[in-house]
């Protein structure tokens, strides 16, 4: 498939980031002296992204101001915005409040009228930064285009922490082929270590899925939900990879 949009998850409240998050929305907490989510549409930009749709919360005044108002600097004396604003005037930049329940699949639904039919998209969290000498988007794509899967970025977790993710199960023999993932599972109910963390490069057929996917755990709608009834159905077939996420510095 042919891959040039992107779609960044942000419109989390950002509870567990308290008190800051009082003042601005977590994806513009700086890391340094950027953004988180500037590194995150940089990423997709030197990935070859043409179009990055931002789901927002609530309320997308803070990005909007940092990201559509006028550069308010005198070109010349901020060289670090220079380049930055004249890389993002290199592609399309839409935002779009988030409609509908909680949950990590819901920006999907309301990104999917931007998305182009019959392309794929990179999928990333507002929120995960990777830090790699290939932008891990890159990555992804040339992993899909060379295999044809669909692909979830992945680290290895300590054995503990797999109640916080969601978790990818390879199928024995296999290059990393997903066979099934479970979100936030208990310690005993884990094959893997695996978790997926906000990368991933998705088709259209799983926003479909999520269209009919019942809310999860506690209430929300989780893309890890559809990828496993993707994966289920037998659609998949051979087409899902799981990219096993040590990216170098």
């Amino acid at each position: 498939m042919k891959v040039e949009t992107g779609v960044i998850a942000a419109a989390g409240s950002g509870t567990r980031m308290l008190p800051v998050t009082l003042a601005y929305p977590k994806e513009l907490v700086p890391i340094i002296n950027k953004p988180a989510i500037q590194l995150i549409i940089e990423e997709f930009i030197d990935s070859g992204i043409k179009k990055i749709i931002v789901v927002t919360g609530a309320n997308p005044e803070p990005l909007l101001r940092q990201y559509r108002s006028e550069n308010q600097y005198q070109p010349g004396k901020h060289k670090e915005f220079d380049a930055f604003d004249a890389k993002i005037k290199t592609v399309e930049l839409i935002f779009e409040p988030q409609q509908g329940p909680y949950g990590n699949g819901t920006p999907l639904l309301v990104a999917r009228p931007h998305i182009p039919s019959g392309q794929g998209f990179v999928y990333a969290y507002g929120d995960d930064i990777v830090k790699s000498k290939v932008p891990f988007a890159r990555q992804i794509i040339e992993k899909h285009l060379e295999t044809g899967a669909l692909v979830a970025g992945t680290q290895e977790v300590p054995w503990e922490h797999v109640v916080r993710y969601g978790i990818a199960q390879i199928k024995d023999g296999t290059a990393r082929e997903m066979e099934d993932v479970v979100e936030k599972p208990s310690r005993e109910e884990a094959s893997s270590n695996l978790a997926m963390f906000g990368r991933f490069l998705l088709s259209t057929d799983i926003i479909g899925i999520l269209g009919e996917t019942p809310l999860g755990k506690s209430n929300e709608l989780w893309l890890t939900d559809a990828v496993r009834e993707y994966i289920r159905s037998g659609e998949a077939g051979e087409s899902w990879q799981s990219r096993y996420a040590t990216a170098s510095g």
